[in-house]
């Protein structure tokens, strides 16, 4: 199993996010910016919520909820020093299944394509150890061991799935996913292999996201406005335009 070390400041966002991890129901995947931050490597944006997906959220609420502070329902917990965590509950169904299903009533939208996007990611899912250390001096602070991240492939399938579903209201979202596809993209291995597994509808929509906001020129354009809040580090959009190639 590998291991990946984070660095943080003692009692800020890295800390603490790793430390309540560690407490959860192991059933919990990791996504979200963490799940990112843990397999592109620093540096990366920062992020302040824990995000986890999992199936059968009902059974683990009263764990989590426990050990939250508060927890408002819908999958939304808050810990100590207003640390956010929101799970989504996923399709008691495989991805494949799903897709079937839902086909067999017509062409996919969005939205059902982001919830087989997040069932596929959830189920493709793999272990890693996590340790943060401090990056003042070295000193080891927190460790989740074991815990379920999603893979390359499902944090861009999630996130390809989840651009167009964001509110124009929030510009800021479609930006942070851009960017962390981007990283993804350029930093992350075997993404091509895990998405040639994944169900054909959920992959060929992906490609097709992919291509449009990376490799042709007006969308590619439109995503360097985007990025342009993202600068450390920075994206180069021709190194990541010829990894979507190489996903074909």
């Amino acid at each position: 199993m590998s291991t990946v070390v984070l660095t943080g400041r003692p009692g800020a966002t890295t800390h603490r996010a790793v430390e309540v991890l560690a407490a959860l129901p192991p059933e919990l995947r990791l996504i979200g910016g963490l799940a990112v931050m843990c397999r592109v490597g620093m540096p990366h944006r920062a992020t302040v919520d824990l995000d986890a997906i999992t199936r059968g959220l009902t059974e683990h609420d009263p764990t989590i909820a426990h050990l939250a502070v508060t927890a408002s329902g819908g999958g939304q917990y808050t810990f100590a020093d207003e640390l956010e965590l929101d799970v989504i509950d996923v399709a008691p169904l495989g991805a494949a299944e799903l897709a079937e299903q839902w086909l067999a009533a017509g062409p996919l939208t969005d939205l059902e394509l982001n919830a087989i996007g997040h069932t596929w990611a959830h189920d493709a899912a793999d272990p890693l150890d996590l340790v943060v250390v401090s990056d003042e001096d070295g000193s080891r602070l927190a460790a989740a061991s074991a815990r379920l991240v999603a893979s390359p492939g499902g944090l861009v399938v999630m996130k390809a799935t989840t651009v167009p579903l964001r509110a124009s209201a929030k510009p800021e979202k479609r930006s942070s996913d851009l960017y962390d596809l981007a990283r993804l993209l350029v930093r992350t291995e075997g993404i091509g292999a895990e998405l040639q597994a994944a169900p054909p509808p959920l992959r060929a929509a992906v490609l097709e996201r992919l291509d449009r906001w990376f490799v042709d020129p007006a969308g590619q354009d439109r995503t360097y406005r985007d990025l342009r809040r993202f600068d450390d580090p920075p994206v180069d959009l021709a190194e990541v335009a010829d990894a979507v190639v190489e996903l074909r």
